[in-house]
């Protein structure tokens, strides 16, 4: 159940994760129980979902990605930056066994959605 005709890829790991290095931004995250699992929103606004990898490792589901400044031109300058252009990753631990959860992503208005189903 995708809009915008692009998929997400979603991939399991090993437990050895290691976070990327230098500083990311977290990315807010609201997180509903379902009756059939899980339902997580994060706010990507202005992050295409070619830059966003979701991983699962053990107990942890892993978003991350980058967030371009797609309008800045050649000879602009700034006077005012108040959005966050960067490497972003967001790591929660939900409760419920991920290693055989099935995983469903959804783009919509700046929302990256993933539906877990798992109880």
């Amino acid at each position: 159940m995708m809009s915008r005709s692009k998929r997400v890829f979603i991939e399991r790991i090993s437990s050895e994760y290691r976070r990327p290095s230098g500083p990311l931004w977290q990315p807010a995250v609201d997180i509903y129980k379902c009756p059939d699992g899980w339902t997580i929103k994060f706010d990507l606004a202005g992050v295409t979902l070619d830059d966003v990898q979701v991983l699962i490792a053990e107990d942890k589901l892993i978003v991350r990605g980058v967030r371009r400044d797609t309008v800045i031109s050649e000879g602009w300058s700034y006077h005012q930056l108040e959005i966050t252009y960067s490497r972003f990753e967001r790591i929660l631990k939900i409760p419920c066994d991920l290693s055989s959860a099935e995983v469903q992503s959804e783009s919509r208005d700046g929302w990256l959605i993933l539906h877990l189903g798992c109880v």
